[in-house]
């Protein structure tokens, strides 16, 4: 009875929300009569027939205009989701491109996967396919109604979105088990209340449930309507195996790129990534290697773990020789060779007394000088010292190698060199030419007899600053104090700062948006920094690429440590001419105090900052500071003249014990942070990897999911692109981009060589870069009404007025403070954009078609073009001897070498002079066959190097008008400025045109709008191909659509299969992401990787099973055992979590969803409700981007708010304080994830161990009669 009982109950629970929905249902399908396609239904942005792609319903109460473009439809992450990841409300902001424009307004809406409308669970209405469909985006201000029941976006007009959406999407006999999946109409689950109450029974924690050794957990209902699922169908698939009577292995085009061995990464990048494995033997072999090259991040990372080791080493070399050196104490052999020996050698510190010292002093700093040169003149050519102007190509050395090589030794030379010069300017004992008569002394200044007659030694004192004690032989010492004073000058002084400025300006810019156009969190940032360190291809590399984003320059400010422990270890010494007069005990005392606060101040700027890359290597980094910091603590205590036995246990035993730790952990880093023992560890620890929060129940799960989009479709074209013969990019080709720092303006590829391919990325890496908003308001400026007029003024500014010498004033900004309004401008073809860099350093960009109107007619104005011409005309003097009489007079006397002759002239002579050296001085560079057109005006006339004048000498004004003098001064060198006017005229009319066509190429060759038209709007192969013809103009393009519609239609075969339902969806997300990350480490899915890769027909991907099938196909691959074994990686607790997610989508909305329980409260809760109730706490990490195709590398980040979830254990009360042992973990390389925030309060689950195994508590309570429930089950959906 109780089991009828519970069939009735939800009979009658279910059948209202069913007949609502089966009216709505007929209602949509009268209003949308099945009729013939006409060619105007596939417009660029149609949609395909409703029949051919099912898609959830959009929202009964949410009007058109506030639906939002699929490529929003994902959690836009702000800055407060790193580190703290505090998250209060479900929502996003949304900002268009060009943040610093002040015409642009913020956005702030619920267009994120936290938002529950995307989720698939809200009450939802039919839209017109015309109103799905309309290709425009207001960019308005949107207003937020804060009254509003769910608080959505206001938008003027709907953006693109994908697919259409018929209403009857999730409704079929399939679904009978779930009232969600046939549109429910439950409110949300932020209107749950957690509502104490006496527990009927006690629940378990998740913690138990998803352990490893668990018990199964048996859901039948989830079983049931996992096994009434109709399997995916594939008919032109199928049709085509039928014909050739073959089965097919993998789906086109996947199979293209199986076939060329890369990653779809390794395509647009243009670049493969060399493997670990090839250089880990040693740091020289990987230097010299010219195959791997120095921008290879396996290079790179050992090339650092080895100088981080020699780093330690020096620095503790000096410590400990501030704690050796100062007790009159007999050192023993064994000591003297761990404790002086060893780290003097490896620290390069040979010199010991004044011949060895000086001989070495010199060969160094001939050596390190012929460096300093090698490594200035290599990177004048791929670092800039003015601003990078226009479209500039980064000229790389021909033998990258070398400069790392170079580099390494100035880095690892600069401490020793540095050591010996700073020894000679303060003369240091070991180049006193007597014996220290300060050791051992009673008195102060020590009683010393004479050394022989005064008339022929010096006074037995008088050692300083002198190589010989002898009056009548020569004193070296002034020479020796030269070279040391260029040598700290040098190497230790110019050095890093040179070093500083130009890592400055090479360092990786990030993309502040992911391919789906959303913008990244910091973390999110922060790995894709590290994804641009493994390709980046400048040959400085090295010297950030083991540092976090923002931290480029840290090898610099490791080397002022360096400096910084140097002057106080040397200077401070009361052996050396400085401080020799002092009490020794003193200045010893002085020393290490001061040694021990700087050591301290670096080692807590080490615990803030942490500059490292990974937490292994700032772990690496806080053993080495805090080495030093005791290793100081020693030593002064050793200073204080403490009893014998204390000093002998501080500067024996614990001084070995730090010795031998400081240099064994540093080694453990080294080796634990190399890929292959990550991959090892991770097999040890049997952990299976995800790129986004798979068990989140934000996670998109409708059909225009952007993960499902993106893993199928958008990962299809562009491997159908960049595979093609005809359509890759070339293999010489470099992608490069011309970008900003600060992302003022929009990127700019270089080199381009006429392929499709390029173009694509290029569309790509914008998007990357301006997010979705800015683009598809750029497609609409380009195609809308504004267009003809755009591409007027584009051709007149294109044309006329790039280049050096362009004008314009804001009007809006009134008098800013520019000396003129004059800069060099440069146009970037999309989005729309002119940049113009002032000649007094701003920088202004220009994005409205107002402004580039206005721009124009300032540009075509008289009054402007005479000062243009003004400008060009001294412009083409640049360089140039000219004639301008100059009337020089001295104002006291000077010595003027003229030609061989010198003759002195007195004070009150006026020289006279008829020519000088006419040059500009410039802030910019734009360099074009030899001529710099970079920004920047300032005159300089040259008569000799001591007499110079500016451009007032020739009446220059900072407006540029035409005065009498200058008029003078061109006339007077008028047969010299005709011809260089033409030589300069030739060249900037050159460079305009070469531009101008390179723009043209680019948009004949494949069009910015191909990515809304085409890559983003999923649709049937026919409609793919007719909106590519009617849209591209290459026939290279135009071929490869027309040839590969099957392939075409494989894809869309795929997403159709995929987004059957919301469980298929997740189902699919789950193992696409579980084979791109886990490929690499567990060896049964390349065994099987036919049964895994969703690239294969066969995959498991297509095909949600119910429990005993997947365990079944899980134990027939090996991947699953009855009796667990050891390195199984999925294991009872696993598919435990699995099926209880599963059981949330499925269910969701009814009671047999509510099975959670937060904390030790008693409220039901389903997955969603313990989310909303969980916002406020700080472990939040979004969903992912999860948009880096099979990046498989073990990247260390946060853990995503669920995974963190799902582990914590149940508690009463809040967690006070994180987990020391998972902190231990990250920092020792066993673990790649750490907890930001505090853990939750734990969730239970409604359940109970019964024969073995879990069952829910409903189950056990009501039973579970299988047979009779589907009978109810067939009743209830032909009563639908």
């Amino acid at each position: 009875m109780a089991t009828v009982k519970a069939l009735v109950d939800l009979f009658e629970r279910r059948s209202a929300t069913a007949s609502s929905i089966v009216e709505s249902t007929r209602s949509s399908l009268k209003k949308s009569p099945a009729s013939v396609k006409t060619s105007e239904q596939v417009e660029l942005g149609a949609a395909p027939e409703p029949d051919k792609f099912p898609a959830q319903s959009p929202r009964h109460d949410v009007p058109p205009r506030l639906l939002v473009h699929p490529l929003l439809r994902r959690r836009e992450p702000s800055g407060t989701d790193d580190t703290d990841d505090l998250v209060f409300a479900p929502s996003a902001t949304v900002q268009a491109h060009f943040h610093k424009s002040d015409d642009i307004a913020e956005r702030t809406a619920d267009i994120t996967d936290e938002a529950l409308t995307v989720t698939g669970r809200s009450n939802a209405t039919v839209l017109s396919e015309a109103a799905l469909y309309k290709e425009s985006l207001d960019l308005s201000r949107t207003a937020v109604d804060d009254d509003a029941r769910h608080n959505e976006m206001e938008m003027d007009s709907l953006l693109p979105v994908s697919y259409a959406s018929p209403s009857g999407m999730f409704i079929s006999p399939s679904d009978a088990f779930s009232s969600a999946i046939l549109q429910p109409s439950h409110s949300f689950a932020s209107s749950a209340t957690l509502v104490p109450g006496p527990s009927p029974h006690t629940p378990v924690p998740v913690s138990t449930i998803f352990a490893r050794k668990a018990a199964p957990l048996y859901l039948p209902k989830v079983d049931d309507y996992i096994s009434s699922i109709p399997a995916a169908a594939f008919p032109l698939i199928q049709k085509e195996e039928d014909a050739k009577g073959t089965s097919a292995s993998m789906f086109p085009p996947m199979d293209r790129l199986a076939a060329t061995g890369k990653t779809l990464a390794d395509l647009e990048h243009n670049s493969v990534i060399a493997p670990g494995w090839r250089n880990c033997s040693s740091i020289l072999a990987s230097l010299t290697s010219i195959a791997l090259g120095v921008t290879g991040s396996s290079l790179l990372a050992s090339f650092y773990s080895v100088q981080g080791l020699f780093d330690t080493v020096q620095i503790f070399a000096l410590i400990l020789s501030t704690l050796v050196s100062h007790r009159d104490t007999e050192e023993s052999g064994l000591r003297t060779l761990l404790l002086v020996k060893i780290p003097n050698l490896i620290a390069l510190n040979f010199g010991s007394n004044i011949t060895q010292s000086l001989i070495l002093l010199v060969g160094l700093m001939i050596f390190a000088g012929m460096l300093l040169y090698y490594f200035h003149r290599v990177t004048c050519n791929c670092c800039y010292h003015k601003f990078p102007e226009g479209m500039q190509q980064i000229a790389y050395p021909k033998h990258a190698w070398l400069l790392v090589i170079v580099s390494f030794l100035l880095t690892v030379l600069y401490l020793p060199i540095s050591t010996m010069a700073v020894h000679v300017l303060v003369w240091s004992d070991d180049l006193w030419v007597v014996p220290n008569p300060y050791v051992n002394a009673t008195s102060n200044p020590p009683n010393v007899p004479p050394l022989g007659p005064a008339d022929q030694f010096r006074a037995p004192l008088d050692f300083c600053w002198t190589t010989t004690m002898e009056l009548d032989q020569f004193n070296y010492a002034p020479f020796i104090v030269i070279i040391a004073i260029g040598s700290f000058i040098g190497l230790t002084i110019w050095f890093p700062i040179y070093l500083y400025r130009a890592t400055k300006q090479v360092v990786p810019v990030v993309d502040p948006y992911t391919e789906l156009g959303v913008r990244r969190s910091r973390s999110d940032m922060d790995r894709e920094y590290q994804r641009l360190l493994d390709r980046d291809r400048n040959p400085f590399s090295f010297l950030y690429n083991g540092f976090r984003r923002g931290w480029g320059t840290y090898e610099c400010v490791f080397l002022l440590a360096k400096l910084t422990t140097l002057l106080i270890t040397d200077v401070v010494d009361p052996d050396n001419c400085l401080f020799r007069t002092l009490s020794q005990s003193h200045v010893v005392i002085a020393r290490q105090v001061v040694l021990l606060a700087t050591m301290l101040l670096y080692f807590v700027l080490q615990c803030i900052f942490a500059p490292f890359l990974d937490p292994v290597g700032n772990a690496s980094e806080w053993t080495s500071r805090m080495n030093y910091v005791l290793t100081s603590a020693l030593a002064l205590a050793v200073a204080f003249n403490i009893p014998d036995e204390a000093a002998d246990i501080l500067n024996g035993p614990v001084l070995y014990v730090i010795y031998f730790i400081t240099y064994g952990l540093s080694l453990y880093f080294t080796v634990i942070n190399m890929d292959l023992m990550r991959r090892l560890v991770k097999r040890l620890a049997r952990r299976i990897d995800f790129s986004i929060d798979i068990f989140s129940p934000r996670i998109d799960l409708t059909p225009s999911s952007p993960h499902v989009k993106r893993r199928i479709w958008q990962e299809a074209l562009t491997t159908l692109i960049l595979t093609n013969f005809d359509c890759r990019i070339p293999k010489s080709q470099l992608m490069e981009f011309a970008q900003a720092t600060d992302n003022e303006y929009p990127p700019y590829l270089l080199r381009f060589a006429g392929s499709p391919g390029e173009r694509h990325v290029e569309n790509l890496k914008i998007l990357r870069d301006v997010g979705s908003m800015a683009y598809y308001r750029a497609v609409k400026l380009v195609t809308g009404p504004e267009s003809p007029q755009l591409r007027q003024l584009e051709a007149m500014i294109q044309k006329h007025f790039v280049g050096p010498d362009c004008y314009w004033r804001p009007h809006a900004e009134g008098m800013v403070p520019y000396s003129s309004f004059f800069g060099t401008a440069w146009w970037i073809p999309f989005p729309p954009t002119l940049v113009i860099h002032y000649d007094d350093g701003a920088l202004k960009t220009i994005r409205d078609v107002s402004q580039f109107e206005l721009y124009v007619m300032q540009n075509s104005s008289h009054h402007v073009q005479r000062r243009r011409e003004v400008r060009l005309a001294l412009r083409a003097l640049d360089g140039q001897v000219v004639r301008w009489p100059h009337d020089y007079t001295k104002s006291s006397c000077d010595d003027e070498i003229c030609g061989c002759c010198r003759r002195q002239s007195a004070a009150g002579e006026t020289l006279h002079y008829e020519q000088c050296s006419f040059n500009i001085k410039r802030r910019g560079e734009l360099m074009w066959d030899g001529v710099d057109f970079g920004s920047g005006f300032e005159l300089e006339l040259v008569y000799t190097n001591k007499v110079k004048s500016d451009g007032s000498a020739i009446g220059l004004t900072d407006d540029f008008e035409m005065t009498r003098p200058l008029a003078r001064f061109l006339a007077m060198n008028r047969a010299l400025l005709e011809t260089q006017m033409v030589y300069v005229e030739a060249i900037l009319r050159s460079y305009r045109h070469h531009h101008r066509r390179e723009c043209e190429w680019k948009q004949d060759t494949l069009t910015y709008r191909f990515l809304t038209a085409v890559y983003d709007q999923p649709r049937p192969p026919a409609d793919v191909t007719e909106v590519v013809l009617k849209l591209e103009r290459d026939p290279r393009v135009q071929e490869l659509f027309i040839q590969n519609e099957t392939a075409l239609g494989y894809t869309y075969e795929r997403l159709t299969a995929v987004c059957g339902s919301a469980l298929s969806i997740w189902w699919y997300i789950f193992w696409d992401d579980l084979w791109r990350r886990n490929y690499e480490t567990m060896s049964a899915l390349r065994t099987y990787a036919s049964d895994f890769d969703p690239h294969y027909l066969s995959s498991i991907a297509y095909k949600p099973l119910p429990r005993p099938a997947l365990e079944a196909f899980l134990a027939q691959r090996g991947l699953l055992h009855r009796v667990p074994k050891w390195g199984d990686f999925f294991t009872a607790g696993f598919l435990n979590k699995m099926y209880v997610r599963m059981n949330d989508i499925i269910f969701h909305g009814s009671s047999e969803a509510d099975v959670l329980h937060l904390g030790e409260d008693t409220s039901e809760l389903d997955m969603e409700e313990v989310d909303v109730h969980t916002l406020l706490q700080p472990s939040t990490l979004g969903t992912g981007a999860g948009t880096d195709y099979d990046d498989s590398s073990i990247r260390a980040r946060p853990v995503y708010r669920w995974e963190g979830i799902l582990e914590d254990p149940v508690r009463s009360e809040k967690a006070k304080h994180r987990s020391l042992l998972r902190k231990l973990a990250v920092w020792f390389g066993v673990s790649p994830f750490w907890r930001p925030g505090l853990p939750s309060e734990g969730i239970s689950l409604d359940v109970r161990l019964e024969n073995g195994r879990y069952i829910l508590f409903e189950d056990a309570q009501y039973g579970w009669a299988k047979d009779d429930l589907e009978m109810k089950a067939s009743q209830f959906c032909c009563h639908i």
